[in-house]
């Protein structure tokens, strides 16, 4: 087997990659201090396209996992087209699970199963697959799915890029990383626009400290770290401790990218949460912190402890985010906005959700934020039309009553429905509870120029009291006259209206400048738009 140096703080990747149903090869340069490609292995496997055989009962619970034995932890996600798409862990027997990727394009209905993921045949793979998650980008109309082979001789950390439009992929990539980490067990996805993350827990090279944040950044389709970063660092706890970390989770909203677990201390099990800004800029500008780098090194993020607690998940949307977990017995969520910043300095919102309940799972989407969670062994969904203040009643999801399993990880959510843990049949299943979103207005800023933009409600509901800025930054140079126009539109902006807002006015000076145009209504979430170039007397050149 082939060994390879760790520095510090810049890991040395081995890595594997699969097509799933196709095949080709790329050659990825994932040096730190020196060029130096590391071992690059390809296989092929035959795609699966199987239908999955489910009974919709009497609210639409739908069986999801075929399989004969028990599943495990699943997590899902929407595409671009509104399928959702599941993934999770379906045991064959004690030491072999696989990670079944499926989908459904009629609501939950039907499901159909596109890709199964085994890394028995993948190089060194120990048949071993778990903690699996699953995001998608929609920039680049991809899925981005993790996973962890904690068995595996090497590549213990594995990823995958499976098209967006899922019904009609022909193939998948898989890729396994290889570091001197061991004990791996729980992994999380997320994405900017253009760099995807892939997070795990392990213990360090030299056995001082017990489960790790890893995390790892990656571009597509040629998988290399994002320009001018090591992407591949691991947490030491100098500043925060994170560690022991387990039941971690992702998500991000406009301009912060979030990280959630436990945090096993001596004081108790306490919820923590990481931050780092989603601005692609900041996170390749190489910029250094205590000797490290401050936008891509997880120990450098922002972290604090929302409280004792277990079982976190977290949401995010426009400028807002919502953490929701289990605190003596009851479902707690904390709910803050966000600004763009570093370090955001969260003005934490506490509610109770509900009482003697356990196992929730969170969705936000402008304000409406959606809680699923477990009570008496039984699927329950509440919402918050005011960004997780005030919560309505709560609403059973499940059709047979007594026997949702109440464990952590067994419930997920996105914006089309509820993936959860079922014990009706004898075994543990995974089922699907469809549900319908709230009405929601969404803003969008196109058309951006010094001093003008377009802003359209793109979303399904009236936006109300739509306000803006457009602000211009001077990185060098001068301008002339000033620098910040501000409004108010009266009234709602219906979905599918436009406005042109701003005014009319050139710009006068010389240098290099940043223009910043926002927008917000009294029930949307911000949205933003930035763009960048040099002002030469009064012709600006992006």
């Amino acid at each position: 087997m082939d060994t390879y140096p760790l520095l510090r703080k810049c890991l040395v990747v081995g890595i594997i990659l699969l097509f799933l149903g196709g095949s080709t090869t790329f050659g990825v340069n994932a040096s730190c201090i020196t060029p130096q490609l590391p071992r690059v292995v390809h296989q092929h496997v035959q795609a699966i396209q199987q239908d999955v055989v489910g009974q919709p009962c009497l609210v639409g619970n739908v069986k999801v996992s075929p399989g004969a034995g028990n599943d495990y932890h699943p997590r899902m996600t929407t595409n671009g087209l509104g399928y959702p798409i599941v993934v999770y862990e379906q045991e064959i027997d004690e030491n072999r699970k696989q990670i079944p990727v499926v989908y459904s394009t009629d609501d939950g209905q039907t499901w159909t199963m596109k890709f199964l993921f085994d890394s028995i045949n993948f190089s060194s793979g120990s048949g071993m697959l778990q903690y699996p998650d699953i995001v998608y980008n929609a920039p680049n109309d991809l899925l981005f799915l993790t996973m962890i082979d904690p068995k595996a001789d090497v590549y213990n950390s594995g990823m995958s890029f499976i098209p967006g439009d899922i019904a009609h992929a022909e193939n998948a990539t898989w890729y396994g990383t290889s570091t001197c980490l061991s004990n791996y067990t729980d992994g999380g996805a997320g994405c900017t626009n253009n760099f995807f993350i892939a997070l795990a827990t392990a213990d360090d090279c030299a056995y001082t400290l017990r489960q790790v944040f890893q995390l790892c950044w990656v571009t597509y389709p040629d998988f290399k770290y994002p320009p001018g970063t090591s992407g591949f660092n691991v947490d030491g706890n100098t500043l925060f401790q994170s560690a022991p970390a387990s039941e971690i989770e992702m998500d991000s909203n406009l301009n912060q990218i979030f990280l959630v677990c436990e945090t096993n201390l001596d004081s108790g099990t306490k919820i923590t949460m990481k931050t780092n800004v989603m601005n692609e800029e900041l996170i390749t500008s190489g910029e250094m912190q205590h000797n490290m780098e401050k936008y891509v090194d997880p120990e450098q993020m922002p972290g604090e402890y929302l409280g004792l607690g277990t079982d976190p998940d977290v949401s995010g949307s426009g400028n807002k985010v919502c953490v929701v977990y289990v605190e003596d017995g009851n479902v707690i969520c904390k709910s803050s906005t966000t600004s763009a910043v570093y370090n955001p300095g969260f003005n934490w919102h506490t509610s109770r959700v509900d009482t003697n309940a356990s196992a929730p799972a969170v969705y936000m989407q402008g304000n409406n934020v959606y809680c699923a969670y477990v009570k008496d062994r039984d699927l329950y969904l509440k919402v918050s039309e005011d960004g997780g203040i005030t919560w309505g009643a709560a609403e059973q999801k499940n059709d047979v009553k007594g026997t949702v399993v109440a464990a952590k990880g067994t419930v997920d959510i996105c914006s089309r429905g509820i993936a959860f843990t079922d014990t009706r049949n004898g075994n543990y299943d995974i089922y699907y509870a469809s549900y319908v979103t709230r009405p929601t207005p969404e803003l969008s800023i196109t058309g951006l120029i010094p001093l003008k933009m377009t802003i359209k409600n793109i979303g399904d509901a009236p936006a109300n009291n739509v306000s803006w800025n457009i602000t211009v930054t001077v990185k060098k140079g001068f301008i002339f006259p000033g620098k910040f126009l501000s409004g108010i539109v009266i009234g709602s902006l219906e979905p599918g209206q436009e406005i042109t807002v701003g005014r009319k006015q050139l710009l006068l000076g010389f240098g290099s400048i940043e223009i910043l145009g926002a927008a917000w209504a009294e029930n949307a979430p911000l949205v933003s738009e930035k763009l960048t170039g040099r002002l030469l007397l009064f012709f600006f050149v992006p």
